[in-house]
Order: structure tokens, then C-alpha cells, then sequence
């Protein structure tokens, strides 16, 4: 069974006409004259939910209509027709293209199957995430699992679905993973197909995972929206990064065998490569990651595929060698049973499949030091998209010569825009980031993007982390995500504070607990304000209870230290003292009008702070764009 509109489309593979497909003009005399011929009726499959394409329903403006004319939805953004190889599709940007179905299934549920249906996809994926969505309508928060979704993941396609038969009271999805590895711009042929008990998962025609773990009709959430080329749900959102052909969704099943039929007339496309820059060049030059007594991570991205290397020794010339990385462009390397303490040498080589290298300038590194090491710190936050900003802070950040960097979250303004990762963050972090790590957290502003879990390698599970450096260990928290006292995160937290033994315990997270700020947390020149995030209040607790020195915080771009406080009051003898530094690049902000109870130094500027410390005592200070000290605080433990 091959779709009418894909025929068409795959035409110009046998060399007759077509829409959906490159081909060079060739000249042809003029037909002679003959009888106009009525045009054909297209026949539309009564099972027929959903299908649209180049050649399928109308997509044009801000809206579109369906081949079935069942569904007629929004456009986001401007998805462009576009070619690529030999075939022609709609290109999503990745962050601001996509397609909504439905707003809200609670009102339509135009084009969504009850329980029997398959859904397929002619798609290429430029760029591959966590949570990456093809077509679907699902939720998935916490226990809250609905819906189903045909996507893909860093490195495979999957089909998630939950049934009614298999609801454990809010709804359990199963994931059926695909083998097939996902490779830029290249094209795949993706169907899904249910039938109330079997679920089954085909790439390129050919069956690659199934499970009779769900039954009966498909179990929906409440409400949800039903869209093309978006993962969305309640609290996050991935745009697709790439192309697609048609997507359809039927209201029956179709055998193995149908779906070769189908996959077929286009496997042409399939056997299309993307070629690369001619030149090999680096995108982001090598930078460090997550240091430890014996472990450094190396990571640098190329412009054409290959196989990456780090060398490295305590002198030069090198005296040791990595083991080689896998192929690809983003290389990560981690090498571990170094000597603690040790200053390296290190440079980094991808080599091509036809030979040609490219080698990254000699740069150093140093592990992790002893417990009883005097060590430095750099805090920086919100830097989002300022590059000048940025790159003099991070220079002036370096020239202080601290032994890492942490970075209170807003590391971009938009996490899906590559650009801003390495052309602005990346790049003019490098004086800093090629010689000591960055541990960040995650803002808002980041969009749980896989970006960040593509050029952060962090410890599992990445969106919250813990790590020990000296004599401190510092707890790191994604405030967009839920930390009430019932929250995976809370409880993770809770455990961590309780079995550590660390002399000095530092959380950080995006959002304040506390803070004077004009506007975020209420207007003060019209009303109220909560003084800080109100929903954080329960980290506060946890913090007095395990004795936490200081949180640091971000998302309010300015700066402000807290006075101790415990129980909701200033408490200079047993209060965990708060420090906003959201000052890395954003537009600035300002304290309310009237002096807030809590603060006790506060600075609209651009800045940094520089963390110290050996045994028991702790000196930070804040500088600005300008490098002059504006805010000092020691405190020497007993």
C-alpha cells in the first residue's frame, strides 16, 4: 500500500515529475494540443485520521488543513519547504517551528486514534535531543504518564504509549526503542502501529522493538495538546531540529509486510549521505569538565565528523594517550588514574575517515586538590546572550586563577539555539573554561534543551548533581523542576545533606529563596512582594537542618547577600547565608524601593564572585565588570 501524495512525491526517483524532489530542468518540446482530461478524485482511506506533507492537506500561513480535512490546526513559527539530497520537506528550526494539532484535547480530539491506529513519518533529524517528538499527545510528569508520542531520543527513534488496560492510576507508558542510530540530515521512514495488545516499532521498514506490556483503548490525559515537530507537555518543551516529508496517523493497523510497502518507493532516500564542510575546523574548541582527584572530561566540537583523541602528560612533549573516542562531531573524551593535585598539559586531535587531522593549541589542566589544599572558586550567573559581558567577565574570572567555576543557571538566553551556545557562552568562556571546569545549574531560560546535556557532561542525572571538591561539597538543584517535600528532587537532596561530612556544604540552584528584587516576586511600587520564591521555602528548611553554609542563587540579575537567616528571621549566630549573583550578562535589575529586612549589601551591576578557602575559613568577593571589589564577606568556623 503506497500513499498517493508519497508516490507523487518519490516520482522523481524513477524520473517522472514530482514536488517533493531536486531534480535539474531538462529542456522537452512542446505537446501537441490534446483534450482536456478531467482531473482524478483523489480517494481518501476512510480510516484516514491525519496526514499532511509536501504533497498531503494544505500548509500555508498560520494555518493548515489535513488530507483528511478532519484537522485543521496552527502554525508556529514558519516551517520552510526546503530541500534536502533528493528529497523536499518542511523545515523545523528547532525552536520556534512546529505544528499544534489540537490546543487542548480536552476540547477536540480531531485526528487521535481510540485504540488501533499507525502512525508513520518520512523525517530527517538534524539535531537529536533528550525528549524529541515526532507526533504525539502525551504527558509525562512524575507519576503522571499518558498519551502517546512517536519521537526520538540522543540516539534512537521510540514510541511511547500508555492504555487503560495497564493503568496503575495515573497511567504508565511504555517506550519501545529503536536500533537504528540517528544520524544528521539523513532520512528515515518511522512507523508505529498498535492494536490493543501489540505494540510495535519499525525504522526503514524493518521491525525494531515490540511489547504487549499495554492493552486495551488508548489512555489519554485530561488535557494535553497534540502537535507536529514539538515535544510538549505541562513543563517542557523540545522544537524539532529537522524535516519531514508527511506524517499520517490511520485508525487501523497494517501488517509488516504493508510497511515495507510503504517504505519501499522512498528507500532511495534513505541511502542518502550529507556531506560536510570540505574544511575540518573546530565549532567549540576543547574546554574541561567535571574534575576529580584522578578524572578530567574533555570536550570540543568539530565541523566534520571523525575520531577524537587527547593527548597529554605532566611536561612537554606528551607522554600519554587517550583511548581513541567514537566518530562523530561533539567529542567527549574522559580520562581518569591521574595523579591529584597535578598540573597537565594537554591538546586534543580529531582524525577524519580520509586521514586529514585537525590539533587543538596546547592548553592545562589541573585535578581536584586534597581536602586540607587551600582552593578558589568562581560564581556566575544569568549570563544569557551579552558575549562582551561575558567574555570580560570570564578573562577577568580566569586572571583571578580559581580552581573551577559554578554557574547559577540562564547559561543561555535560548537553549535551543545552538548558536548561542557556541558562539556566544562556549566562545567566550574559552580563557577560562579550556584551563578549569564549569559546574552549572539549570535555569529557565535553558528549556531543559538537550544543548545543555549535549555540551555540559555532568554526574547522573545531570538536572540535579552533587560533587565533592576539597574540603566542600557543593549540592546542585534544578528549581524548575518540583522540590516539594514529595519530589524526587527533595528527597534526593535530603539524603545527600544527611550522610555528607564535608567541612563546608554549598547548594545552588536558579531561582532565589530569597531576594529584594523590584518585580519577579511581586511589583513593589504597586504591591506586595513574597521577598524571593515562595515554593523554595521547603530548601530552606533542609538547609538549617544539615547546616548549609551558603546557597547561591541566580535569575534576579543583580546582586545581593542576604543576612543569615533561619526560620524566616535574620539569625547571625545559626542562619544560612544567601547570595543572588544573576549578574553574568543579562539585562539588569534592581532592589525594591524601600530597604528590604533581609538585605544586607545589594549592587545592580554586572559581576562575578570569587570564592576562597582553606580549612575553616572562607573569604568571598564580589567584583564588576571593571574588576574593582565592591562586597566582601569572611567567615572562619570554630
Amino acid at each position: 500500500m503506497i500513499p498517493r501524495s508519497l508516490a507523487l512525491a518519490l516520482s522523481l526517483l524513477a524520473g517522472t515529475a514530482g514536488v517533493c524532489f531536486a531534480q535539474a530542468p531538462t529542456a522537452t518540446p512542446a505537446p501537441a494540443a490534446q483534450p482536456a482530461e478531467a482531473k482524478p478524485k483523489k480517494v481518501i482511506d476512510p480510516d484516514l485520521l491525519f496526514k499532511v506533507g509536501v504533497s498531503a492537506g494544505k500548509v500555508r500561513g498560520t494555518g493548515f488543513v489535513d488530507e483528511s480535512g478532519k484537522v485543521r490546526g496552527q502554525i508556529v513559527g514558519n516551517p520552510m519547504k526546503t530541500t534536502l539530497g533528493p528529497g523536499e520537506g518542511f523545515r523545523f528550526n528547532g525552536t520556534t517551528d512546529w505544528l499544534v494539532l489540537t490546543d487542548d484535547i480536552a476540547t477536540s480530539r480531531a485526528g487521535l486514534p481510540v485504540r488501533d491506529f499507525t502512525v508513520s513519518a518520512w523525517v530527517s533529524i538534524r539535531e537529536t535531543t533528550q525528549y524529541g517528538s515526532i507526533i504525539g499527545c502525551a504527558q509525562d510528569n512524575g507519576g503522571e504518564e499518558q498519551g502517546w508520542m512517536l519521537g526520538y531520543s540522543h540516539d534512537a527513534f521510540y514510541f511511547a504509549l500508555a492504555s487503560e488496560g495497564s493503568n496503575d492510576g495515573d497511567g504508565k507508558l511504555t517506550y519501545l526503542k529503536g536500533k537504528t542510530e540517528i544520524k544528521p540530515d539523513q532520512w528515515y521512514h518511522v512507523t508505529a502501529t498498535y492494536d490493543g495488545r501489540l505494540m510495535r516499532l519499525f525504522v526503514n521498514g524493518e521491525i525494531e522493538a515490540e511489547s504487549r506490556e499495554q492493552s486495551g483503548n488508548v489512555l489519554y490525559p485530561a488535557s494535553a495538546p497534540y502537535t507536529l515537530g514539538c515535544y510538549l507537555d505541562r513543563d517542557e518543551k523540545f522544537p524539532m531540529n529537522g524535516m519531514f516529508l508527511e506524517v499520517s496517523v490511520l485508525g487501523r493497523v497494517i501488517s509488516p509486510a504493508q510497511v515495507v510497502d510503504e517504505f519501499t518507493p522512498g528507500a532511495r532516500l534513505t541511502a542518502y549521505e550529507p556531506s560536510f564542510e570540505s574544511t575540518q575546523r573546530f565549532v567549540v574548541k576543547p574546554y574541561l569538565q567535571f574534575a576529580t582527584l584522578d578524572g578530567m572530561t574533555f570536550v570540543w566540537e568539530t565541523s566534520r565528523p571523525g575520531t577524537g583523541v587527547v593527548e597529554y602528560g605532566e611536561t612537554l612533549p606528551y607522554t600519554e594517550r587517550s583511548p581513541m573516542g567514537s566518530e562523530g562531531t561533539l567529542h567527549e573524551i574522559r580520562l581518569t588514574g591521574l595523579k591529584p593535585e597535578t598540573p597537565y598539559f594537554y591538546r586534543v586531535r580529531t582524525i577524519a575517515a580520509d586521514g586529514s587531522e585537525i590539533v587543538s593549541d596546547d592548553l592545562t589542566f589541573q585535578t581536584a586538590v586534597h581536602p586540607d589544599t587551600p582552593y578558589a572558586f568562581t560564581v556566575i550567573g544569568d549570563t544569557q546572550k551579552n558575549e562582551p559581558v561575558i567574555s570580560a567577565l570570564q578573562t577577568f574570572a580566569y586572571s583571578l586563577r580559581p580552581n573551577f567555576e559554578i554557574h547559577l543557571g540562564d547559561v543561555v538566553n535560548t537553549g535551543a539555539d545552538k548558536r548561542e551556545w557556541t558562539e556566544e557562552l562556549l566562545k567566550a568562556s574559552w580563557p577560562l573554561m579550556s584551563r578549569v571546569c564549569m559546574y552549572p545549574s539549570l535555569g529557565n531560560h535553558e528549556e531543559n534543551h538537550s544543548n545543555y546535556y549535549n555540551y555540559f557532561s555532568l554526574p547522573s542525572p545531570e538536572c540535579w548533581y552533587t560533587y565533592t571538591y576539597g574540603n566542600a561539597q557543593f549540592f546542585v538543584l534544578d528549581t524548575n523542576k518540583p522540590v516539594d517535600p514529595d519530589s524526587e528532587q527533595y528527597k534526593w537532596l535530603e539524603a545527600e545533606l544527611s550522610k555528607s561530612t564535608a567541612v563546608w556544604k554549598f547548594a545552588y540552584h536558579h531561582h532565589p529563596i530569597y531576594s529584594s528584587d523590584e518585580n519577579d516576586y511581586g511589583d513593589t511600587y504597586k504591591e506586595k512582594t513574597t521577598f524571593g520564591d515562595p515554593r523554595l521555602r521547603v530548601l530552606a528548611t533542609l538547609y538549617e537542618k544539615y547546616d548549609v553554609d551558603i546557597a547561591f542563587s541566580g535569575h534576579v540579575h543583580c546582586y545581593e547577600r542576604i543576612w543569615p537567616i533561619a526560620q524566616g528571621k535574620v539569625d547571625q549566630e545559626n542562619g544560612v547565608r544567601y547570595i543572588v549573583s544573576g549578574g553574568g550578562g543579562g539585562g539588569l535589575e534592581s532592589s525594591g524601593p524601600s530597604r528590604a529586612w533581609l538585605t544586607q549589601r545589594a549592587y545592580r551591576g554586572h559581576h562575578i564572585c570569587y570564592v576562597t578557602i582553606h580549612g575553616k575559613t572562607l573569604q568571598l568577593q564580589a567584583f564588576d565588570l571593571e574588576g574593582r571589589l565592591f562586597d566582601q564577606m569572611d567567615i572562619k568556623k570554630p
